[in-house]
């Protein structure tokens, strides 16, 4: 009996040890999982690191919390002058010496200093005890959008700079702030550590990466919720996904009308436009595959007071589809393959405001003359009777990539294929009475393809996307086809914003002349999901 009493006792003794040890560790897992790295271990980050250091020199490596480009860049200095910098992730090569690296936000003499001794052909691998911080700022429906907020230290109640947040569904992406560990005080743009409303408080750990989500209203900047989160609650991505969606549909419609107004014509007009977005991204990290499909329509119809109704024409009717797969070997480069079509979905129209004779010159050298009455239309393109299609295959490699601006590359081999559909192009001559149309004849290209894509933030609320193409058929190299889009958008809140599209394309197989289309549109959008 004794014997069984002792056994049963150790038994207790040991189950409440055991009870004790889990309830002791259980919560630190709890708390460690808002606090986890997005990026690998610092040892895999330096086995996929692939440049290349010259011989007779080192390298500085110091591991990124999250995606290098969006951390601050590490600054290298000896005897006070910077020498070097380069993105965390990256080895960063130097001759062999002591150096002082300076790691984070803000300004220089806010960042976090450390010395290190460098050895040729060796990595010098510093440890972060630093602290990391991701603020995603969204509205009260939880969807992105570049708030302001300023962050403050309160060790020493000293700013560490002003902050956005990012438009994680048009691509942006956060940006890391690195900072010496301890207590931070997050207000509106140009308060202080006093603010007694609309703040939030947040404690950084040692090594860990601090991820905030920041709850504001849109209109008036107000705090409406603050807290730390897990990883996968930042972004538009679902917890676990590496697919990012958004599909938006808008439209603007304008209808006016005048009647015995001095110095105007009495009539009605109806102007309307509307248009559907459709992103598709799936990142990751080696595969990044994006769609993108853009449809926009518009009409105009006036009905003046004096003479019949001018028929209704159409005023944008492009369709554009763009997909682009690349596998990344690093965070610089890799191979894509990419396929796209451009073309119009409606048939083309020219409304003849006098009585005119157009000329319809065709492939077979036939011509063929009309009488066009005045506010009567004669047709130009069927639907979908300018249809280009491309596929291409090369490097795809990212120039630079931060929170203000990223430049992609691409060039490889490209194909193209234009069906043009018994569509018509002007080409007048002065020498006749009639206005000249010609038919633009079906042709395939094979050539060298290279692009230029980037985005530039250029104020709080206003960016511009540049695309510029080249096209060289290997046949007729020094004739390229140039086609360059831009958009200038003004975001006035999260559904409205003033845009300015500029399309430039030269295509000197189809015509002599560039074409030419730009647009300002006040949008009106509603995501759908």
């Amino acid at each position: 009996m004794f014997l069984k009493a002792r056994s049963k006792r150790a038994f207790l003794i040991l189950a409440l040890a055991i009870s004790c040890f889990a309830l002791s560790v259980v919560p630190i897992a709890a708390q460690t999982l808002p606090y986890e790295w997005t990026a690998p271990s610092a040892a895999k980050q330096l086995e996929n690191d692939t440049a290349v250091i010259p011989t007779g020199s080192g390298a500085i490596f110091v591991p990124a919390m999250s995606d290098g480009p969006d951390e601050p860049q590490v600054i290298v200095q000896k005897d006070g002058k910077t020498v070097a910098s380069g993105s965390t992730g990256q080895r960063i090569a130097v001759r062999p010496g002591s150096y002082t690296i300076l790691v984070g936000s803000g300004a220089l003499n806010r960042m976090t200093v450390r010395t290190v001794q460098v050895v040729a052909g060796r990595d010098t691998v510093v440890d972060p005890d630093w602290a990391g911080l991701k603020i995603e700022v969204v509205d009260t429906s939880n969807i992105p959008f570049a708030g302001l907020y300023e962050v403050i230290r309160m060790s020493d109640r000293l700013s560490v700079g002003i902050g956005y947040g990012a438009d994680s569904l048009q691509g942006e992406s956060l940006t890391t702030w690195l900072l010496e560990p301890g207590l931070y005080r997050i207000v509106r743009a140009g308060e202080t550590y006093r603010a007694r409303r609309d703040f939030a408080t947040v404690d950084l750990p040692r090594a860990g990466l601090v991820h905030f989500k920041l709850v504001l209203d849109e209109t008036t900047g107000d705090f409406r919720g603050a807290g730390v989160v897990s990883a996968d609650e930042l972004g538009v991505a679902s917890a676990g996904s590496n697919w990012t969606r958004r599909v938006t549909l808008g439209g603007a419609v304008s209808l006016s009308s005048t009647d015995n107004v001095v110095g105007a014509t009495n009539q009605q007009t109806l102007n309307g436009l509307a248009f559907l977005d459709a992103y598709f991204t799936y990142d990751d990290d080696k595969n990044v595959a994006t769609t993108i499909v853009e449809l926009e329509e518009g009409v105009l119809a006036i009905d003046p007071e004096i003479g019949k109704s001018s028929p209704t024409q159409k005023t944008q009717d492009r369709l554009r589809l763009d997909s682009v797969y690349t596998r990344f070997l690093n965070d610089r480069w890799g191979p894509y393959a990419r396929f796209g079509l451009l073309t119009n979905v409606f048939p083309s129209e020219v409304l003849a405001t006098n009585d005119t004779s157009v000329a319809f010159n065709r492939l077979d050298g036939t011509r063929e003359v009309q009488a066009i009455a005045a506010n009567s239309e004669f047709r130009t393109s069927d639907g979908f009777g300018a249809l280009r299609v491309r596929e291409g295959f090369g490097a795809n490699v990212r120039l630079f990539r931060n929170r203000w601006a990223t430049l992609n590359w691409r060039g490889g081999v490209g194909f193209r294929q234009n069906l043009f559909n018994d569509a018509f192009v002007l080409r007048d001559d002065n020498t006749t009475a009639e206005v000249d149309y010609f038919e633009v004849d079906n042709f395939n290209e094979e050539g060298v393809e290279t692009s230029l894509t980037g985005s530039v933030r250029l104020y709080r609320n206003l960016f511009w996307v540049t695309d510029l193409e080249v096209f060289a058929d290997f046949g007729e190299f020094g004739d390229p086809t140039i086609d360059w889009r831009n958009t200038l958008s003004l975001r006035l809140s999260r559904s409205i914003s003033i845009d300015y599209t500029a399309d430039i394309l030269d295509q000197p197989q189809v015509s002599p002349e560039t074409q030419f289309r730009q647009n300002i549109l006040l949008r009106f959008s509603l995501d759908l999901f």
